[in-house]
């Protein structure tokens, strides 16, 4: 499980980023023109935030340390009322593939050791450490998670699941499932959901 490896050593931030929007507005846009597509879509509070985390990642992959250092110090100070606005927080370490769509802000904690390709989050969702920090949580390909779901732990998701809002999954899950509850239990194998919207 865990899905393929990602491509994020191989794609900078921005073309990562030129993916991510560019799946937001092929998937999302419910009113399919010009405004709605390339203006609204790019300025929503959770498309500006993946861009801060793109951002962040490709001044950190600078290959000069100080300036990298200084850089990052001011953009981190120009960006903190983004950041204050969304109340969405994308770790810059985080090891998150082409395709992220934050669909709803507010609430948002990403902090996945590795996450793949077309990964959707809603708000009110976090994904990182347990309380134990014993590890952090590895996620496949095509994975979509509802509003207030938690992925937390040393754990493994598989390609093309569904976790339902208010989900708490603590365990791995593995490929082509979705899962509800408290703690989350695989409810249907084989998914072919509208949910997973990916190129």
């Amino acid at each position: 499980s865990g899905g393929e490896s990602s491509m994020q050593n191989s794609l900078s931030g921005f073309d990562a980023l030129r993916i991510d929007l560019r799946r937001k507005r092929r998937h999302y846009t419910r009113i399919d023109n010009f405004v709605n597509k390339y203006i609204k879509m790019t300025l929503q509070w959770g498309s500006l935030a993946v861009m801060v985390y793109r951002s962040e990642q490709q001044i950190s992959k600078l290959d000069i340390p100080v300036l990298s250092f200084l850089l990052l110090a001011l953009f981190r100070l120009l960006c903190a009322p983004v950041k204050l606005a969304t109340d969405c927080r994308i770790s810059p370490q985080a090891d998150i593939d082409r395709g992220l769509v934050l669909h709803n802000f507010a609430g948002i904690e990403l902090d996945p050791r590795r996450a793949g390709t077309n990964l959707t989050v809603n708000q009110n969702v976090c994904i990182g450490a347990d309380y134990y920090k014993r590890g952090k949580p590895v996620l496949g390909n095509n994975v979509f998670v509802g509003a207030g779901a938690k992925i937390l732990g040393e754990i493994e998701i598989g390609n093309n699941v569904v976790i339902a809002a208010n989900s708490v999954v603590l365990s791995s899950i593995p490929d082509n499932c979705s899962v509800v509850g408290i703690p989350a239990k695989i409810v249907s194998r084989g998914v072919t959901s509208d949910y997973l919207s990916f190129d």
